[in-house]
């Protein structure tokens, strides 16, 4: 599918359906290593997510592109929304909603990443590219028949053309990512502990008690592979608490990522009498320790501290490997805030396509918002 948009030189914007049918100038555009390169985007689809359907746009020529980006598509099922969680007549209304219209969302960005950008367009200026990136998004959008688009982590200097120029889309202010920025005089787990205030350090003492007689083991990518039903189970237990889950991953994904990111992705296990409990998997780069996929048994989860343990265990591991800064994600925030994390906005934007519907999510999104805020008032630090 091919149209012509923005000025002539940036060419046409040309869609497709796999990463396998990319022209060679898709790569070309990239650095060296880039996340977007082709070779990467056909790992992830290796991956066979369910659900998960994938485009590509690329601006301009198919050999001398000028921008591109990546989208996914999730087919919205029953199963991905914890109905126990609503009230009746709430989950009727969207069990009925789901059995009749089928919905998709289109996500521009990476559903299961928050450190892939999505948008790459070196030689545009701002307005160009907000220009190319928000005609790229109308045409996935129609073509994916997605009743709405969720544009995940996008790059900051196209916000506030987004928030000024594209009022159909709402921006979403408590998109958040916890994170802790680690002292350069930080050696060891203790420093950490001394660094908090009495309370504080002793609810992290009597928590890591609770773990004793646990082994925490790094996987090797063979391990990782023999024990990926287990690791897929202590996940799901974690995933299908929440009350929306956008996606799931399957077995053979955290398998297949440490099998071509061995170096950069660890991923640890946890054993009581040689039993898998929970597990922990980050990303490792040069500036930050980025917690990736969690999961852990919820039966042992009282006794064993295992969540707040995980935690812990993050931010020793970040403190050892010498990172200045740690990246715990966009879930249970005053948790992650009691351990001495603050928030990182995000820049996050939703398009709801029927009008009706875009305002009952207005309303739902405010109620939200005026519900959160009280989790900031952590100060855990002397």
């Amino acid at each position: 599918m091919n149209i012509v948009c923005g000025p002539k030189r940036q060419g046409r914007i040309s869609i497709y359906e796999s990463a396998s049918q990319l022209p060679a100038g898709w790569d070309r555009l990239l650095p060296e290593g880039h996340a977007l390169q082709s070779s990467q985007l056909r790992l992830y689809e290796s991956a066979g997510l369910p659900d998960i359907t994938h485009f590509y746009a690329i601006a301009g020529t198919e050999q001398q592109p000028v921008a591109i980006a990546c989208f996914q598509v999730l087919q919205i099922r029953n199963y991905h929304i914890n109905y126990s969680q609503l009230g009746s007549i709430r989950a009727g209304g969207i069990q009925l909603l789901l059995s009749v219209i089928r919905p998709r969302l289109l996500v521009a960005g990476h559903l299961f990443r928050h450190d892939i950008t999505a948008f790459y367009a070196p030689s545009l200026g701002n307005m160009d590219a907000y220009r190319i990136y928000e005609s790229m998004t109308a045409m996935v959008l129609k073509k994916s028949c997605a009743m709405a688009v969720l544009i995940k982590d996008m790059p900051p200097q196209l916000v506030d053309y987004f928030r000024n120029f594209a009022r159909q889309y709402q921006f979403l202010p408590n998109d958040i990512n916890m994170e802790m920025q680690l002292p350069g005089h930080w050696s060891c787990f203790t420093d950490y502990e001394h660094a908090l205030k009495h309370k504080y350090a002793q609810k992290l003492r009597k928590v890591r008690q609770a773990l004793s007689g646990v082994e925490i083991r790094e996987l090797t990518p063979a391990e990782v592979r023999a024990q990926k039903e287990n690791i897929y189970r202590l996940y799901r237990q974690v995933s299908d608490k929440q009350s929306l889950s956008l996606g799931f991953l399957n077995a053979d994904f955290l398998p297949l990522l440490k099998e071509a990111y061995d170096e950069q992705l660890k991923i640890w296990g946890f054993y009581e009498q040689g039993i898998m409990v929970a597990f922990a998997s980050a990303w490792v780069r040069d500036q930050s320790f980025d917690m990736f996929y969690i999961g852990f048994d919820y039966a042992r989860n009282t006794s064993l501290q295992l969540y707040f343990n995980i935690l812990y265990f993050s931010i020793e591991q970040a403190i050892l490997l010498r990172k200045p800064r740690l990246i715990l994600g966009r879930t249970a925030l005053e948790a992650k805030a009691r351990l001495g994390c603050t928030p990182h906005y995000l820049y996050t934007f939703l398009l709801v396509r029927n009008p009706y519907l875009r305002r009952l999510v207005a309303g739902q999104m405010r109620d939200q918002y005026r519900q959160e805020g009280a989790w900031e008032e952590r100060h855990p630090f002397k």
